[in-house]
């Protein structure tokens, strides 16, 4: 549920009569915020207390008033005692929903606050119809975990994150209260809008006054982004990578980078509402062994400024019944839960059952049936990057438009992509490629993988320097004299692929 319709949601069950309500938040302060909100709406002039096991009851009024009741017990007492209209925001008290005892004295708490609508719904021992005080109670937890006892008496609200209204007026908020003089246009306030949702308020303002204090008073995207490292890392089901890879490095693939160029502008929401536009889905990227699948993932992540979610199948997998099932819910539901992001699943084909075998475990079928089921139906935007290698293993489901926006086939470099390759991977350690003969290498390694190009370049500059010798040509030359590539090594193997690939009409990327 959203900012704003979590908010109506409260407004109405308080002004309903409510009595007890279950707010399930990650942050406690907008929904304390909330109520002093909903305080201010009505006649009733609500009081509005909060208490947490370490500090007590407080009334949260322009003179805060703190009353030393640690005791869930006595500060249950002191609700029903209270003589006048009140709002209790109860933090800590879903800690203690082993103790039957206390579970039993909220329930009659409960029950002794309601409102009864007429004489006749009323209880004589709780009810005074004649004389009514309204007063509400508001259990807030990071999770819904309801005992039984209250299950009848309870309304839940999930508070959701800020949405994007919510996140630009606290860019506006910050930028006034700390006099910032930068000016940020509005393509570069949505780029902070995308790369803030998924955090809570609090983690919002501490992410922006952290990359104001790193960037001169500027708040960058990437370093707000990349607050979501601690969200993934304390789940342990993902594994998060902030890309550093440039769509500029990658040699060749021009026809996937301008599809994946095209796809950016649907992140802008002004865009994607003009023009009616769908949110990416992601895409699947199959093919030759060393081609640059997992490189070209980090490149998208990097290219759409958006964090990258490694989703490894296999550590899912529990031997505890249902576990590896949970397990993928809970990783997709964090994934969206900071989405805007890039879900990076590499090698899907391994994950996937084998239907010709007998020893295929059930397991694998319903985690499966899961992924796919969730990248059909999804809202979020999470863009999910797919590799594969043994494309022949996947089935119809997973190969159909809906779970993929595009399937792309990449195959070896042809010669002016090895050219490239050369280029980029001789620059990136350092050397100026005009000085090598870029037309002859590329000619020599005919069959080559990108790969196997950055391995023959590396080998040679280990040579050069333990020769104590500037990298020549010489070098290069020899090294790809003494590399065999997997073309010739798995030659059928690979003509297959390319023949499948073929036949099945797959999109090429290069």
């Amino acid at each position: 549920m959203s900012y704003q319709a979590a908010k109506e949601e409260l407004k109405d069950a308080i002004f309903a009569g409510y009595p007890l309500l279950y707010v399930v938040t990650e942050d406690e302060r907008p929904a304390v915020e909330t109520f002093h909100w909903i305080a201010r709406q009505d006649s009733m002039q609500y009081d509005v207390f909060t208490w947490n096991y370490s500090s007590g009851l407080v009334l949260e009024a322009e003179t805060i008033r703190k009353e030393d009741i640690r005791n869930p017990f006595q500060m249950l007492q002191k609700i029903k005692e209270y003589p006048h209209n009140a709002i209790f925001v109860l933090h800590d008290l879903h800690i203690f929903f082993q103790n039957k005892e206390l579970l039993l004295e909220l329930k009659d708490t409960v029950l002794h606050i309601t409102v009864p609508m007429t004489k006749e719904f009323s209880w004589k021992r709780y009810s005074d119809v004649d004389h009514c005080i309204y007063k509400h109670i508001a259990i807030t937890a990071p999770k819904a975990d309801i005992p039984l006892e209250l299950n009848k008496l309870i309304h839940v609200v999930r508070f959701g994150l800020p949405g994007r209204k919510e996140i630009a007026e606290m860019i506006d908020i910050i930028m006034k209260k700390t006099n910032s003089r930068y000016r940020m246009d509005r393509e570069e306030k949505e780029r902070i809008i995308n790369a803030s949702l998924g955090l809570t308020e609090t983690e919002i303002f501490n992410a922006y006054i952290k990359s104001m204090l790193r960037n001169n008073g500027k708040i960058e995207p990437k370093t707000v982004a990349s607050e979501k490292r601690q969200i993934v890392e304390k789940q342990g089901l993902l594994e998060y990578y902030e890309p550093d890879v440039s769509l500029n490095e990658i040699g060749g693939l021009k026809p996937l980078i301008d599809w994946v160029k095209k796809r950016k502008i649907a992140y802008n929401e002004e865009i994607r509402k003009k023009y009616g536009l769908n949110l990416p889905k992601g895409l699947l990227m199959t093919g030759v062994q060393g081609c640059g699948k997992s490189y070209m993932a980090k490149a998208i992540a990097n290219f759409l400024e958006f964090p990258m979610l490694r989703l490894d199948i296999g550590t899912l997998m529990n031997k505890w019944l249902g576990e590896s099932e949970e397990n993928m819910r809970k990783a997709i539901q964090l994934a969206e839960n900071i989405s805007p992001c890039v879900l990076f699943i590499d090698e899907i084909d391994k994950a996937i059952p084998d239907p010709t075998s007998a020893n295929t475990h059930e397991v694998s079928k319903r985690i499966l049936s899961t992924l796919l089921t969730w990248m059909q139906e999804k809202k979020a935007p999470v863009f999910v990057v797919a590799t594969a290698n043994n494309i022949e293993h996947l089935p119809p489901e997973i190969m159909r438009k809906g779970r993929f926006d595009e399937i792309f086939f990449i195959d070896l470099p042809k010669k002016q992509e090895r050219k490239e390759i050369f280029s980029i991977h001789l620059k990136k350690k350092g050397y100026q490629p005009e000085k090598f003969d870029l037309e002859l290498l590329a000619e020599k390694t005919e069959g080559f993988s990108g790969s196997e190009i950055e391995a023959v370049i590396n080998e040679s500059i280990f040579q050069a320097a333990y020769d104590q010798r500037t990298l020549e040509m010489s070098y290069l030359l020899k090294e790809i004299g003494q590399t065999s590539p997997l073309s010739q090594t798995m030659g059928e193997k690979l003509k297959h692929i390319q023949e499948w690939a073929r036949k099945n009409k797959l999109r090429r990327a290069n």
